[in-house]
């Protein structure tokens, strides 16, 4: 027999979004059609999926790598001419190797063994997830901002620019003080509301005589355009005390900086590539298992991480933030504009690692053919209405910001009813959505 979901267990799945404010759940869904099975049910090609997914996270991670390192290898030509041009490719590169990445980076919840000397040189998937996408982080942590032109630890004078005291920065005291990855990067590139000048970079000695912490120094001289324009007040943990300086400082120390967080984004991207690689990779190896339900077990820990990425990512770290508070905190990509695209990203990496040849849909399909075309249907709904979405989002009234992004919440809901249905059609076992005890 399969098992069924009951219709209240699908409705439910408001709480999920409990903070936000929605009608009764019958204005969501309509009662999931009960799956009918086929005379004879074919069995289920574990080892075909598996292989798939291997292949899905495979290709994407190598995508990724390869837009990092086409970035690194701009940022090095930038960095021997900075100019406004050469910024704006840099900054184009980093957002083409993220949106690469965000696709493919909910594969780090999957549970698979770690190596002991993974753990032990802090080079477990986690590790290196929190060194290529810790968010959200406090721009002042990394770089000057308007009022504290001398934050941040490009101008910190008591750290080195290296390796080591890099990743001993990283989450320091706080999730937020983030000192690695593409985020760091990103405000390295971009700086707040997308104003960084490429002046910042030129290689050039500071124009005060002392530049370090807590001191005070030239407090008749102005703040340079390019480091106020468009910023706001921050308390961070870099802070110094309050000084008027004449324009930014430390420009070698930031392009050092710059060329670090590139060069160790790649060293990541690397080896989490080469983990992956199916034939000889240590993660690709795990799906190799001889025993038909280590297969569907594994197979169902990558549908409830997708079911999962959904509901903790997609609604409450993006969806969530965006129709609840009127002046927007805590988003993902502030810097670059490319919150948006993020959504877009999230929602398109797991429809294409469903559309794949030999894929769940395709597997749904030998099923139930009824189901695999709603699930189809539903996905191709999700992302059109996400693509009309402007790039400014978080920018607009929260009134407008509803208006928009009611409709793609309401599919969203509407797609995890589809997905759950899947899991049903598949026989594999997920966790029921929670239920409401109010």
């Amino acid at each position: 027999m399969i098992t069924r979901y009951p219709v209240n267990i699908v409705c439910n799945v408001l709480i999920i979004i409990s903070t936000i404010s929605l009608s009764g759940c019958d204005k969501l869904f309509e009662p999931p059609e009960k799956v009918t099975p086929t005379k004879t049910q074919v069995e289920v090609d574990s080892d075909g999926l598996l292989s798939t997914s291997n292949l899905f996270v495979y290709t994407q991670m190598s995508d990724a790598l390869s837009k990092a390192q086409e970035l690194d290898s701009i940022i090095t030509s930038f960095l021997h001419h900075p100019n406004p041009l050469a910024l704006e490719e840099a900054q184009a590169a980093w957002i083409a190797a993220y949106s690469a990445y965000v696709k493919v980076s909910f594969f780090e919840k999957v549970p698979r063994f770690e190596k002991p000397q993974f753990r032990e040189q802090d080079e477990t998937y986690q590790h290196i997830q929190e060194r290529l996408d810790s968010w959200p982080i406090e721009p002042g942590y990394i770089d000057y901002l308007p009022l504290y032109p001398l934050s941040g630890i490009v101008n910190d004078l008591t750290l080195n620019i290296n390796q080591t005291d890099i990743k001993a920065q990283h989450g320091f005291s706080d999730l937020r003080f983030a000192s690695l990855g593409f985020h760091p990067m990103e405000f390295l590139l971009f700086a707040v509301n997308g104003k960084r000048s490429a002046r910042d970079f030129i290689p050039q000695e500071n124009s005060v005589e002392v530049v370090s912490a807590d001191t005070i120094v030239k407090e008749d001289a102005e703040i340079h355009d390019d480091a106020t324009e468009g910023a706001s007040e921050s308390s961070e943990a870099h802070d110094h005390a309050h000084v008027v300086v004449n324009g930014p400082q430390n420009h070698n120390r930031r392009r050092e900086y710059l060329r670090l967080l590139s060069g160790l984004i790649v060293k990541n991207l690397q080896k989490l590539t080469d983990r992956w690689e199916p034939a000889h990779g240590y993660y690709a190896k795990q799906w190799r298992q001889p025993k038909a339900a280590q297969k569907t077990s594994s197979l169902s820990d990558i549908y409830q991480v997708i079911l999962d990425t959904m509901q903790n990512t997609l609604l409450e770290k993006h969806l969530q933030p965006l129709l609840t508070q009127n002046t927007v905190e805590d988003l993902r990509s502030p810097f670059s504009a490319q919150d948006t695209n993020n959504i877009l990203d999230i929602i398109g990496g797991i429809e294409s690692l469903f559309n794949m040849d030999n894929g769940f849909t395709s597997e749904i399909k030998k099923q139930n053919a009824e189901s695999a075309d709603k699930l189809t249907a539903m996905f191709q709904r999700l992302l059109t209405d996400a693509k009309r979405l402007p790039a400014n989002l978080g920018e607009l009234p929260l009134a407008k910001r509803k208006e928009l992004l009611l409709p793609i919440q309401d599919k969203t809901l509407q797609l995890f009813e589809q997905l759950y249905i899947g899991a049903d059609v598949l026989r594999l076992t997920v966790r029921p959505l929670p239920i409401s005890t109010t």
